[in-house]
């Protein structure tokens, strides 16, 4: 017979699926970590696109190698889901409910979160999910910008409030990489341990001796510009990929603690030769690796 035996199926193994994160091929049930993504920029108030950030990010996984040789680890060793992107309808109370229940369900079945933004007003319902959940939580923010702000432009959920909002959940919040906000926003961030260096072994210590779960998010704007041109808001005198990476490899001390992560504001619209694409699937998996590896 000619052509192919409708009979018998062709085998997965010959497609590639980039609509997933690399290596996030397994089952929900089989999965140690879950990532999800949450395409929302609806409050972003200066350079929009934020919500293509996912599905550009999936994409540029795939060009990265697997293996990290400062982690000696390998992806192609986790046990790692990719159900996608949630879908966003109604009203930003209605969406936020939706996240928050998508985050609290992964949380209830024992598996690490990975959120890929999206605006970074997405973390506020993420960790209302997993809270809800689990109970007390230590944040920890790498950012450029305090994100401590009231209110903005008449919007208490604007990507601009998200640490305020998250104050209301939890009082254990640490900011690093900040160097830029509003007057009110840096008075307030004596509330929270607020530093315009990035985190090293002084402050993991601190987080530990607390002994709670944590959650990390990654605003990629906490890079300098020259090494994330990709987002909303972009800000001067930032940090290079490897000093973030450096940073972020101090988690390990804490890698049971933490519950998941998410890195936001990536927007490819102004993403120049894929660097921004590429330093976000880069984090993700490395942090990934810190976490389940």
């Amino acid at each position: 017979m000619n052509g192919i035996d409708k009979k018998k199926s062709i085998s997965s193994k010959y497609f590639e699926d980039f609509t997933k994160f690399t290596c996030a091929s397994d089952g929900f049930d089989d999965a140690d970590g879950v990532i999800f993504g949450i395409p929302y920029d609806t409050t972003v108030c200066y350079r929009p696109g934020a919500r293509f950030g996912p599905k550009a990010i999936r994409e540029a996984s795939w060009g990265l190698e697997t293996y990290s040789p400062a982690l000696v680890k390998d992806l192609q060793d986790c046990k790692l889901c990719d159900l996608r992107d949630i879908s966003l309808f109604g009203s930003t109370e209605e969406i936020f409910n939706d996240i928050a229940a998508v985050s609290g369900d992964i949380a209830k079945h024992g598996k690490k979160i990975i959120a890929i933004g999206g605006e970074h007003s997405i973390t506020y319902p993420v960790i209302r999910g997993i809270k809800d959940v689990i109970g007390d939580i230590v944040i920890i923010q790498f950012d450029a910008h305090c994100d401590l702000r009231g209110e903005y432009l008449g919007d208490k959920f604007s990507h601009a409030c998200v640490m305020r909002r998250c104050y209301e959940i939890t009082k254990d919040i640490y900011q690093f990489g900040i160097r830029s906000g509003e007057r009110e926003e840096w008075k307030f961030s004596k509330n929270t341990k607020l530093s315009m260096e990035l985190m090293g072994e002084k402050n993991v210590r601190e987080i530990k001796e607390m002994d709670k779960p944590v959650y990390v998010t990654i605003d990629i704007d906490v890079l300098d510009p020259a090494f994330a041109p990709g987002v909303g808001t972009p800000e001067p005198c930032g940090f290079s990929t490897k000093e973030l990476l450096n940073s972020l490899y101090w988690l390990g001390e804490i890698r049971d603690s933490i519950v998941g992560f998410d890195v936001v504001e990536f927007s490819p619209v102004y993403d120049t030769g894929g660097i921004t694409a590429a330093a976000a699937a880069k984090i993700i998996g490395e942090m990934v690796l810190m976490m389940l590896g």
